[in-house]
């Protein structure tokens, strides 16, 4: 051979190598140096404990890997993995494997990447998150990331082989996969993509993905299977985009080999507990641990043993002593809030509510009254006690004293509550002594809890007492029209109109029966049945009834049909009451948005004052929070009375 053709032969052979590291540049079958790091180290008597963080040291981390020493002196070591059930505080990680499933893996492909994913999902320490998205034509999620392995390994084992190479829409979906998880800012984020090939059909351009990856800082380790000389520049692009790496694989050892390599880029941890001997204890040593042919070491001073001595009488605490006046004085409190509630429940259960089964005497006695002037049955009973007695005796005194007696009794009436005046305050004010009680049990002052109590006991029975006599009287006009109906029957039928009401009330239907027997029991005694009736309008303030009342003094003045003129006064009131309910109807959306618009601040205030004071705290101690509070008060006054100008419509 001539030297010119030897040059020849030489340059080509460079061009040859020179061209093949440029198409498989850091293609990769080595691993990064093992290495391991001690943390968190913690001592006590006795004992002493760390964490142990490995990288790319093959095997588990347990009892038989791990070698502790304190110098020369070898330590018994606990070794406990930390798995996702025992970091809460770590960051998270988590890992897709991009499995290529075009038609060139069928066969004995996807088998061996099939085997080689599930040794690697055997490698990864438990608390990793692994997923798995498959490709051919277009990309699927098979598995979202989870630390159920089970699942995995199923989805791996329904795999098939069929279609294109849409490799780049692939990374693009598996990083869409992992934002989707939501793992947070400081997770540790990679992919391992098997591929056999390069892409043929994604709609993805090979910039945007490696643009994606490096700026979502998500690495991709790319195992090239079966690529022998084809151009695998695209892989190692989407490799380098974030500090990933390229293995070749050229058959199914190779292809489970690399994967292994892979599963090492995920640090395994473990806590080591060490039981120190009583030799060691105190002293300043050099612990060094070793991990298979990994070692590190740092420097630590386990604690001293100190045999207990006997210890001489300690001065008395003054902040436990004061802490168990606090306890006995406690105790005083809770035994006085004990003895006001059973003396209010005494209070209750000689009161009694009433319930007790009339005899047929009493029950005669009650039906007859419907028809005369209306009395108050004296309902206590001998076996009643004399405290109660007492009781209801000084309150009623008092309140005939104050001149309250007739207008509490006038609104019990009204909402039907049987129950005399001096017994219904009475049972007020033992409702506000266990408020009191309740308010200083949750810490409140004893002063600022009995006027709140107090009041807050009355605002309740007030309210009450309405929403009763509001119902009743709603109850009332509802049943108008169906008692005016039986009254244009009983006219038509030849009976009188004052026949017709007695009827009515024979009827039995309440509020109105009771209502109408009123009327009737007034005409008994030479009462006018119109102005009887008024008085009734007048209790149920029902407009209706007055004009019923108008409409038969009318009559009864210019002549005519009544009963014609009842039938065409029911025919409006339905017709009235018909229209009220459609606009109740239509404007209970703007009703209801008003609640909630009103109610909305209010409430979350007073959730925030509860929960967070020290960030509502400025909005009450500053005088600029005191003015934004008045201006929000205003302001929401001035909006429900807006709205309810807009929903309140006139039927």
């Amino acid at each position: 051979m001539t030297v010119s053709r030897r040059s020849r032969l030489l340059a080509v052979l460079g061009a040859v190598f020179v061209g093949l590291a440029v198409i498989l540049p850091n293609v990769a079958h080595a691993d990064s140096p093992p290495s391991a790091r001690i943390d968190s180290v913690r001592v006590s008597p006795g004992h002493a404990g760390f964490v142990l963080t490995t990288s790319n040291v093959p095997g588990q981390l347990d009892s038989k890997t791990v070698r502790v020493h304190a110098g020369t002196t070898a330590l018994p070591a606990r070794v406990t993995p930390v798995g996702n059930t025992t970091t809460t505080a770590a960051p998270p990680r988590a890992v897709i494997i991009v499995l290529d499933t075009s038609g060139s893996m069928a066969g004995s492909g996807i088998a061996a990447a099939r085997q080689a994913a599930l040794s690697y999902l055997a490698s990864l320490p438990s608390d990793v998150q692994a997923g798995l998205l498959t490709f051919s034509d277009q990309p699927r999620l098979a598995v979202r990331p989870t630390t159920n392995r089970a699942a995995v390994r199923t989805a791996l084992a329904r795999v098939q082989a069929t279609g294109e190479t849409a490799l780049y829409d692939a990374v693009r979906a598996a990083v869409a996969a992992l934002d989707a998880a939501r793992l947070g800012a400081s997770a540790q984020r990679r992919l391992v993509v098997l591929s056999d090939g390069v892409d043929t059909s994604s709609r993805a351009a090979l910039t945007s993905v490696t643009g994606q990856l490096a700026a979502e800082r998500i690495a991709a380790d790319v195992v090239a299977f079966r690529y022998g000389s084809g151009d695998a520049s695209a892989a190692q692009k989407i490799a380098s985009a974030a500090g990933g790496r390229v293995l070749a694989a050229g058959n199914a050892g190779e292809l489970t080999a690399a994967f292994a390599a892979v599963a090492r880029n995920f640090t395994a941890r473990a806590n080591i507990e060490l039981t120190v001997p009583d030799a060691l204890a105190g002293r300043n040593v050099t612990l060094r641990v070793t991990v298979g042919s990994v070692s590190t070491k740092t420097a630590v001073t386990f604690a001293a043993v100190t045999a207990p001595a006997t210890a001489s009488p300690a001065p008395p605490n003054t902040a436990q002593q004061a802490g168990a006046d606090r306890k006995f004085w406690s105790w005083q409190l809770l035994a006085l809030l004990g003895g006001v509630f059973l003396v209010v429940l005494l209070a209750v259960v000689l009161l009694r509510w009433q319930g007790v089964r009339e005899d047929s005497a009493r029950r005669l006695v009650q039906q007859i009254s419907h028809y005369g002037p209306r009395r108050e049955v004296d309902q206590t009973s001998e076996t009643e006690g004399a405290a109660a007695r007492t009781a209801v005796g000084f309150v009623g005194q008092a309140l005939r004293s104050s001149g309250a007696e007739q207008g509490l009794a006038r609104r019990l009436d009204l909402a039907a509550v049987h129950r005399k005046p001096a017994e219904w305050a009475l049972l007020t004010a033992c409702g506000g002594a266990a408020l009191v009680a309740a308010l200083i049990l949750l810490g409140l002052s004893p002063l600022l809890s009995l006027p709140i109590g107090l009041v807050g006991s009355w605002i309740v029975q007030h309210v009450y007492l309405s929403f009763r006599i509001g119902r009743r009287r709603a109850a009332f006009s509802e049943q108008l029209p169906d008692v005016l109906q039986l009254i244009v029957g009983s006219l038509r039928s030849g009976f009188s109109l004052a026949q017709s009401i007695d009827a009515v009330v024979r009827d039995g239907t309440q509020p109105a029966a009771g209502e109408f027997s009123r009327a009737l029991a007034e005409t008994r005694i030479g009462v006018d049945l119109g102005d009887g009736l008024n008085r009734v309008a007048d209790r149920m303030d029902c407009q209706d009834l007055r004009w019923v009342v108008m409409a038969t003094r009318i009559q009864r003045e210019v002549g005519g049909n009544l009963a014609e003129v009842l039938k065409n006064t029911v025919d409006t009131m339905r017709e009235r009451a018909q229209t009220r309910r459609h606009v109740r109807a239509i404007s209970a959306e703007g009703r209801l948005s008003g609640v909630i618009i009103v109610s909305l601040p209010i409430v979350l205030g007073a959730w925030l004052t509860f929960s967070k004071p020290q960030y509502m705290s400025p909005l009450f101690t500053t005088s600029v929070g005191l003015m934004l509070i008045a201006g929000g008060a205003a302001l929401i006054i001035a909006g429900a009375f807006w709205i309810r100008a807009l929903v309140n419509v006139e039927a």
